[in-house]
């Protein structure tokens, strides 16, 4: 492989008025994804019951049902890869589905950085530092606010 290879692909990076601009239509995507994450969780609790029944009886109706709730899980499990690819192609990128959140590519103060947004938050008002885990969100300031 050549390493000097570089990326042609650039990345969008977000303002936080930008990044706030998008939120009518992000939050209708990640309001979805929390009700899929949402019915995720309760069939995979579903397929662990079924799994523990099936051991203490085996039985063509339990395997049944737990081939169909496998592949129930499956298309909720699809569904979710669909919406990442949505908001992967607007420049976002999914980072908590459970809780909603994401973020936006931006620099701020002049370092790589993302902007952090979760449904229930109001408008875009965080930002953490490109290696920094998503608790160290810090709140933006106006000098930071470009």
């Amino acid at each position: 492989m050549n390493e000097n290879f570089r990326s042609t692909t650039t990345v969008k990076r977000y303002t936080v008025a930008e990044a706030n601009a998008m939120l009518p239509l992000l939050r209708s995507i990640v309001s979805d994804i929390c009700e899929v994450f949402r019915n995720v969780t309760g069939r995979r609790v579903d397929l662990h019951r079924l799994l523990r029944q099936r051991e203490r009886g085996s039985g063509q109706q339990y395997d049944d049902e737990v081939a169909e709730t496998r592949a129930d899980l499956q298309e909720e499990y699809d569904k979710i890869w669909k919406y990442r690819e949505e908001l992967e192609a607007l420049g976002v990128i999914l980072r908590q589905p459970e809780q909603g959140a994401i973020e936006f590519p931006a620099r701020v103060s002049g370092r790589e950085a993302y902007l952090s947004w979760q449904l229930g938050e109001e408008e875009v008002r965080y930002w953490r530092e490109e290696d920094a885990p998503w608790t160290a969100r810090k709140l933006i300031s106006l000098s930071e606010q470009s």
